[in-house]
C-alpha cells in the first residue's frame, strides 16, 4: 500500500500525476491533499498577471515595447506573453484547487476514487501533530548527541556537494556551540530553530550599541552612522560576496529601529524597568509604526495593524529581536493594572551570547594586532640584516577599487633606526600589559643594538612601567646579549 501527502505550494495537478502513476498499476493507494494553499492563492486572472509582469518589468524572455502614443508597455512578441500568461493563470487556478483537480484529472485517466471526507479528521490531526513533535525532538536529541568537530573539518565539509546523514548532525552541532559559546543540549538545539535565533540576537546587539555621532552629508543633510558593528557587518558581506548584487542591508533595518525610537525602550527594558504600555515613548513607537507602517513592511517584513494597542506593536518588535515578555497586575486603587517586563530568562540567555560575542571580537582584534606587530618585526629584521623590505601584502580595497600594487608594512620603522627603536618601544610598553615574556618575546626579534634602544626608549617614555618591568625580571640585562 503506497501513501501520499500533498501541499499545494509550487506544483500543479498535471505535475503531481507522474509521482502517484511511478508505482505498479492496481495497487490501492491513499492520496491526502491539503484543502488550501499553505502560503496564499495564487492570481488566477490572465489579464492581472499579465499587467503584474509589464509592471515591475519581470520580463526575461521578451522584448519590452513601449507604445510612443500612450507610453504603455507591452511586449513585441504580445500574442507570446498573453499564452504565457494563460498558462500561468491555468497554473495557478490548479495550485489553488489542487484537491479538486488532481481527483478529476485520475478520474479522467481511468482511475476509481474513493472519497474518504473531505473534512479534517481531528484525531488524524493530533495524531500527525504529536508525530511532528517526536521527530523534532529526535532531532534535538541526535545533534546534541553528535560527535565533536573541530573548525577545519567543519569549514571543509562546506564545500562537499553531499554529507552524510551524521556528519549534517555534526556539523549542526559544531554550528550552535561556536555560534551560542555553550554546551548543545537538545534545548537549545529546539531554541536554535535552524539558526533564526541568533540572527534576532544579531540585530538586538545591533540596535543596543551606541550609534555613531550625527554627521551631515553634502547637501546640509544631517544623519545618525550605524554603529561600527552594523556598517562591517555589510562592508564584510560585500567583500565576501563580491559579485553580488542582493546584498543584505544591516545598516537600513537599524536605522528604522532607531527611527522607530525602540534603543531607549530596549535600554530601559534591558535593565529591568517594567512599563505599563501608555508611556510617551511607547506611544510614540507606536504612532511612527503605524503612520510609517509601508516602510515598517518593506524594511523589517514587520506588518502594523492600525487597529492594535501600542503593547502589541512593541511585542511584535521584541519577537524579531528574540525577546518575550511577561506580566502581573497587582491591585492598585481599587483596581488591577497590567505591568509589562522582559522575560527574565530570555534576557540572561540573551545576554550570555551578547558576552560571548563580544569576548570573539576582542580575541579577533587581539590576534589581528598581535600579527601586525609579528609583520612589522619581521620586516625591521630584514631591513637591519640585510637592507632590503620584506615583501608586502596587497591591501584590502576598502574602496572597491582594483588595486593590485603591494604596501609597505614598515612605515613607521623606514625613515632611520632611531624611529624603529621608538616604535618597538610602545610595542614593549602596550604588551607588558601582556605579561615579562611578550616583552621578553619581542626584544628576541631584535638585533642587540636595537634592544638597547628600545630599553633606553622605554625608561624615558614610561619610568614608572619600566620600574616594574625591572622589578619583575631583575635579570633582563641577559636579554640584551
Amino acid at each position: 500500500m503506497n501513501g501520499y501527502v500533498f501541499h499545494a505550494v509550487s506544483q500543479s495537478a498535471d505535475s503531481l500525476r507522474p509521482a502517484i502513476m511511478a508505482v505498479c498499476p492496481n495497487v490501492p493507494m491513499h492520496v491526502w491533499v491539503a484543502p488550501r494553499p499553505p502560503f496564499g492563492y495564487a492570481e488566477t486572472n490572465a489579464w492581472r498577471i499579465k499587467e503584474k509582469i509589464l509592471q515591475k518589468n519581470e520580463m526575461t524572455a521578451f522584448l519590452i515595447r513601449i507604445d510612443r502614443e500612450t507610453g504603455r508597455r507591452g511586449a513585441e512578441k504580445d500574442w507570446a506573453l498573453d499564452a504565457s500568461c494563460q498558462i500561468e493563470a491555468q497554473r495557478n487556478w490548479s495550485i489553488n484547487n489542487l484537491r479538486f483537480d488532481l481527483r478529476s484529472l485520475l478520474l479522467e485517466m481511468g482511475n476509481t476514487i474513493i472519497p474518504l471526507g473531505d473534512g479534517g479528521d481531528e484525531a488524524t490531526s493530533r495524531w500527525m501533530k504529536a508525530a511532528g513533535i517526536a521527530i523534532d525532538e529526535e532531532h534535538y536529541r541526535k545533534v546534541a548527541n553528535a560527535k565533536d568537530i573541530d573548525r577545519r573539518t567543519y569549514n571543509s565539509r562546506q564545500h562537499q556537494d553531499y554529507l552524510k546523514p551524521e556528519e549534517v548532525l555534526e556539523c549542526e552541532k559544531f554550528r550552535i556551540q561556536d555560534t551560542y559559546g555553550m554546551s548543545v543540549t537538545p534545548e537549545l538545539v529546539e531554541q536554535d530553530d535552524g539558526g533564526r535565533l541568533i540572527k534576532k540576537i544579531v540585530a538586538l546587539e545591533a540596535i543596543l550599541a551606541t550609534p555613531g555621532e550625527m554627521a551631515t552629508d553634502d547637501q546640509g543633510r544631517e544623519f545618525v552612522p550605524p554603529p561600527a558593528i552594523v556598517a562591517e557587518r555589510d562592508k564584510s558581506e560585500r567583500e565576501r560576496l563580491a559579485i553580488c548584487t542582493d546584498w543584505s542591508n544591516h545598516s537600513t533595518a537599524w536605522l528604522m529601529r532607531h527611527r522607530l525610537g525602540l534603543r531607549a525602550v530596549l535600554m530601559d527594558l534591558m535593565s529591568g524597568v517594567e512599563i505599563k504600555g501608555d508611556e510617551a515613548m511607547i506611544q510614540a513607537l507606536a504612532d511612527f509604526s503605524k503612520g510609517n507602517a509601508s516602510h515598517v513592511k518593506g524594511i523589517l517584513n514587520l506588518t502594523i495593524p492600525l487597529s492594535e494597542s501600542p503593547v502589541w506593536i512593541l511585542g511584535q518588535f521584541l519577537w524579531q529581536l528574540g525577546l518575550s515578555t511577561e506580566s502581573r497586575r497587582p491591585l492598585e486603587d481599587g483596581q488591577r493594572i497590567r505591568y509589562y517586563r522582559l522575560n527574565t530568562s530570555d534576557v540572561e540567555f540573551i545576554q550570555k551570547v551578547l558576552d560571548y560575542r563580544q569576548r570573539q571580537r576582542e580575541d579577533r582584534e587581539r590576534k589581528r594586532q598581535e600579527s601586525l606587530e609579528l609583520q612589522a618585526a619581521y620586516a625591521a629584521r630584514m631591513q637591519s640584516q640585510y637592507g632590503i623590505n620584506a615583501p608586502s601584502t596587497p591591501p584590502i580595497n576598502e574602496d572597491g577599487s582594483n588595486n593590485w600594487e603591494g604596501m609597505d608594512t614598515d612605515v613607521e620603522l623606514s625613515d632611520s633606526w632611531w624611529e624603529r627603536v621608538k616604535y618597538y618601544a610602545r610595542l614593549a610598553i602596550k604588551r607588558l600589559e601582556d605579561g615579562v615574556d611578550k616583552v621578553k618575546e619581542l626584544l628576541s626579534t631584535l638585533t642587540s643594538d636595537e634592544r638597547w634602544g628600545v630599553m633606553l626608549k622605554f625608561e624615558d617614555i614610561e619610568a614608572e612601567k619600566f620600574g616594574q618591568l625591572i622589578a619583575i625580571a631583575p635579570d633582563w640585562v641577559e636579554w640584551m646579549s
